[in-house]
């Protein structure tokens, strides 16, 4: 096993050993160290039985199936619970006065708005408002369509708010406009690529579309290149750097599938939320671009966007982590499917 794997389950294990007797509220700390440590040495334990370097070992970790098989983020959870509840959203979809697709249109700012939010951006709805009627006023949107690497407007021109809170703000409204009108709108499903480039978006102008580790660079739009840790779940152990690409694969073929297994959308767009969140590809941004994800496959079924309103992210979170490591999809179901019902609601005839 590599030193980056190891070295990390040496020195928890060394400090939790050494500083039994120190202040409880560090020892927690460190308790919580442990405890992510033992998880982690218990998902990568296979690596161990191969030697670092061998095409066993190499082959091994480039495959994604020691994270997969630990986790199994690709396996179906049962969804009995939620039957009567998925029927009454489906009539609420039939007796909708307005298309999901217009509702998409009329939720863009407050999807993007609430989508920032839980990460801690403090613009305002009409803030954000205002930033999308400035764009559509004063920079050509079809231009940007043909090329994303188009010069975007500077977020002084937008909002007179925090610069890097309108930046992510600005980016997250064309991100969504390029999903819809690359993907929905010329009916082609997502691809890598396509992932790839609304990442590339969310990020433009951003500190960290481009960061500098050693001799190389992680650039937005490229799957991480570091290993990253989930903040406030011990048991939640994201993939390695070298498994992320065939994760990623499975990922897309997951989601394929998913179309013929029989289950309810929303099931479906939750899992897919999650999942894409546990292989977290990217070095940031994989929340905002998870969540667009989940929208593109909401309305291609007929069904509005999540738009996460007024949701604590520690509530958010937790029901993400509760999917992830521990298999139990029934906070994060009926976040989404209460939601879902709410917006539904709001568009009766």
């Amino acid at each position: 096993m590599s030193r980056t794997l190891i070295s990390p389950l040496i020195k928890s294990t060394f400090h939790c050993g050494r500083h039994k007797s120190v202040q409880p509220r560090l020892l927690s700390t460190f308790e919580k160290v442990c405890s992510y440590s033992r998880t982690f040495l218990q998902v990568y334990s296979p690596l161990l039985i191969h030697k670092e370097g061998t095409q066993e070992w190499s082959k091994l970790i480039k495959s994604g199936k020691v994270w997969e098989d630990y986790f199994r983020p690709f396996e179906w959870h049962f969804q009995a619970e939620y039957t009567d509840f998925l029927k009454a959203i489906d009539g609420l979809k039939a007796s909708s006065r307005i298309s999901s697709v217009d509702i998409l249109k009329r939720l863009t700012v407050s999807f993007a708005q609430h989508s920032c939010a839980i990460e801690g951006n403090t613009l305002e709805l009409a803030e954000t408002q205002k930033v999308w009627n400035t764009l559509k006023k004063n920079f050509s949107l079809n231009d940007f369509l043909k090329n994303i690497d188009t010069p975007l407007p500077a977020p002084s021109s937008l909002s007179n708010k925090p610069e890097n809170e309108v930046i992510e703000v600005r980016n997250h409204l064309l991100a969504t406009y390029f999903l819809y009108n690359t993907f929905y709108e010329l009916d082609h499903e997502i691809d890598l690529d396509g992932i790839k480039t609304v990442h590339r978006i969310m990020l433009k102008d951003t500190s960290l579309e481009r960061i500098e580790f050693g001799e190389d660079f992680q650039r937005a739009g490229e799957f991480r290149k570091t290993e990253v840790e989930a903040r406030g779940s011990i048991y939640t152990v994201y993939p390695l750097p070298l498994e992320v690409p065939a994760l990623m694969e499975r990922f897309i073929q997951f989601r394929d599938e998913s179309q013929n297994s029989g289950l309810h959308p929303l099931i479906i767009a939750s899992r897919i939320l999650s999942t894409f969140l546990h292989v977290h590809p990217f070095a940031d941004g994989n929340g905002r671009v998870g969540r667009l994800i989940m929208a593109l496959y909401l309305i291609r079924n007929g069904l509005p966007p999540v738009v996460f309103q007024d949701i604590p992210r520690e509530e958010y979170t937790s029901t993400l982590f509760l999917a992830q490591a521990e298999k139990d999809s029934i906070p994060l179901y009926a976040l989404v499917v209460q939601n879902i019902f709410n917006i539904l609601m709001r568009y009766q005839a």
